[in-house]
């Protein structure tokens, strides 16, 4: 939790992430590499604020973690869907880390990461994305 910010403010924007999260859902339902695409683009939204806050050795650091979101998106390309959703899994844990980013951005991510994971995960299971 930020310090100053009520838990309600956290709640709704891990509501309103869900929500901003659908479209994307609906619109990669069928093309899974726009899933891997948009993995990568999310870790990659902290370089951006790294750089943005001037923070060059954080932007360093959250590079890797771009490397490393890049390499589970495309094993979950080539192997395994439930990898690709275990990714997007692995960035709402990310996000609770300590980032150069606004106040209310990582609770909004966690929202639409969660929803995206349990869409790859639950049409995975339905044969849905393959």
């Amino acid at each position: 939790m930020v310090p100053g910010i009520q838990r309600t403010d956290e709640t709704l924007l891990i509501i309103l992430g869900a929500v901003l999260a659908l479209p994307y859902v609906w619109t990669a339902r069928k093309r899974p590499w726009l899933f891997a695409a948009g993995l990568v683009i999310a870790a990659a939204i902290y370089v951006v604020f790294a750089l943005v806050d001037g923070d060059v050795l954080h932007a360093m650091g959250e590079t890797c973690g771009v490397l490393l979101f890049a390499a589970i998106a495309l094993g979950g390309l080539r192997w395994s869907p439930y990898l690709l959703a275990a990714g997007w899994l692995g960035h709402a844990a990310w996000d609770l880390l300590a980032h150069p980013a606004p106040w209310w951005y990582p609770a909004l991510c966690i929202g639409f990461d969660v929803l995206v994971a349990g869409f790859i995960a639950g049409s995975t299971s339905r044969r849905a994305l393959r």
